[in-house]
């Protein structure tokens, strides 16, 4: 049976009370992402934790509930000419919450940066029920450690985000994507050439043949990845942009599109793999990820479902399904060229034999544990990766 604390004060004492009776809990936003709570672990939703509170366009920051469906708050936004420029893959209705408990970005962390660099602060519960209250309401209101960038992207290890306090920005006048079909190899050498002529794209993303026939693109076949570039600002800003690409492209683009609605597509289609995979990569480096994550994704013809955020080197892969030991050997594989690998997206029995982490460095991978007892001391949020509200 799931739950459904009404506010913050009953979240926690939720949380405390299962702490002490040694109880496990699954807390849930929208439940779009992450499709199935943990076994044996009682489902929470956080549906009621939707409020938008203390939104001052002038400053730029507003604060909002973790169950809040991340298109509701930017339709709101939008209606005083600020967003939060978070792009993460999944339905509009996936929670801000949930986002921000998986790290989720998209191809706009090109420019403005992953998830944790929207947050100003947060209100997070711990796995005893204690309420914390990290960063603020302000800019560069934090000094030393952050420990809500610690949070964020922890998978509910280190607490369940019940509240964030969100940094805008102005809404673009111009927002125009441009999109040129290649091999992967000529994509690569335009991506590198035009960034290091300068380009500062608010996305550089490229996709492989099947997610760029998904968005209608392309045909499909092996020389058609798209390579799609999106550029924001004021007209002769985006032209400018745009036209620098073009130039280390040395043709036009296959396709000129207008506004959003390409990256909201990008959305809903990555959206739609039942596996997700992470790799942090060299941004140089993706298409040596992408060739050696596909064999383990049970890709044998063709290139693999992938979106690379070129600027960053995330290289996020799509599967049908992924056998544990695929997933555990594909990390290996990474560990030796130094690339995590986190499971962004799967069913529960999935995450539960791999881990939303693996294969990180000894060092790394005994804090994290070491963090996850300290905020979670009773395991009721599932240990390491179980308690994200997604």
């Amino acid at each position: 049976m799931t739950t459904a604390p009404r506010d913050l004060a009953e979240l926690a004492e939720l949380v405390r009370r299962a702490a002490a009776a040694g109880e496990a809990l699954a807390p849930r936003g929208s439940g779009t992402w992450w499709p199935d709570a943990a076994p044996g672990a009682r489902p929470v939703s956080l549906a009621a934790l939707d409020v938008i509170s203390d939104f001052n366009p002038a400053d730029l920051v507003v604060t909002a509930g973790a169950g809040v469906p991340l298109g509701r708050l930017a339709a709101r936004l939008a209606e005083r000419g600020v967003w939060l420029p978070l792009d993460p893959p999944g339905s509009p209705a996936r929670t801000v919450g949930g986002a921000l408990a998986t790290g989720s970005g998209g191809p706009l962390a090109a420019h403005y940066g992953p998830a944790r660099d929207h947050v100003l602060g947060l209100v997070v519960v711990a796995g005893d029920g204690t309420v914390l209250r990290l960063g603020g309401r302000v800019m560069k209101n934090v000094a030393g450690l952050d420990l809500a960038k610690l949070v964020i992207g922890g998978c509910g290890a280190f607490g369940v985000i019940a509240e964030a306090h969100l940094r805008l920005r102005a809404r673009p006048r111009t927002d125009r994507t441009a999109v040129w079909l290649a091999s992967a190899d000529r994509a690569a050498r335009v991506a590198a050439a035009a960034l290091a002529a300068g380009a500062v794209p608010a996305a550089l993303e490229v996709m492989s043949p099947p997610l760029a026939a998904a968005l209608g693109w392309g045909g499909g076949g092996e020389r058609e990845w798209a390579l799609a570039v999106r550029a924001l600002g004021n007209a002769a800003e985006v032209a400018e942009e745009l036209e620098m690409v073009a130039s280390a492209a040395g043709t036009p683009p296959a396709l000129a599109l207008e506004g959003e609605a390409p990256w909201t597509a990008w959305r809903e289609t990555v959206g739609t793999w039942p596996v997700v995979l992470r790799v942090g990569a060299e941004p140089a480096a993706w298409p040596e990820a992408v060739a050696l994550a596909a064999p383990h994704l049970g890709v044998t013809r063709g290139p693999a479902a992938a979106s690379v955020t070129v600027p960053r080197g995330t290289v996020r892969l799509g599967a049908a399904r992924c056998a544990p030991e695929a997933a555990r050997v594909l990390r290996a594989a990474a560990a030796a060229r130094g690339w995590p690998v986190t499971l962004e997206r799967a069913d529960a029995a999935t995450r539960a034999a791999v881990g939303i982490w693996g294969a990180l460095p000894p060092a790394t991978d005994a804090l994290a544990h070491d963090l996850a007892g300290l905020f979670d001391p009773a395991g009721c949020l599932g240990g390491r990766g179980e308690g994200a509200g997604v």
